[in-house]
């Protein structure tokens, strides 16, 4: 499974890239997750089964949905207080949720 997140440098998402990996891994699911600044987010948007944004961007949220409604199955904004304290069980969980009931 693929997860990307977007952030406006790609910088304070990639401390959760880590934790999620191991979150996925003691999950059972080999997760390839990458963080991204937003305008570099065309290289792998093909191969994306889960989009976060950071609550920085979330006001690019409308605007992913319109450009990849049917491509990527889950598009979501990491709630603000999760994200700023990297519960990556949570963010990674909720994430899982959207993607199992969309399935």
């Amino acid at each position: 499974m693929n997860i990307t997140l977007l952030c406006n440098a790609g910088m304070s998402t990639s401390v959760l890239v880590e934790k999620l990996k191991e979150d996925g891994k003691a999950m059972g699911i080999d997760l390839d997750v990458d963080a991204l600044p937003v305008e570099t987010q065309d290289n792998r948007m093909e191969h994306t089964d889960i989009l976060l944004l950071g609550p920085q961007v979330r006001y690019l949220l409308k605007k992913f949905q319109d450009r990849y409604n049917g491509k990527i199955p889950v598009i979501m904004v990491m709630n603000m207080s999760d994200y700023g304290l990297q519960n990556t069980k949570k963010i990674l969980g909720d994430a899982l949720a959207l993607y199992n009931a969309k399935s």
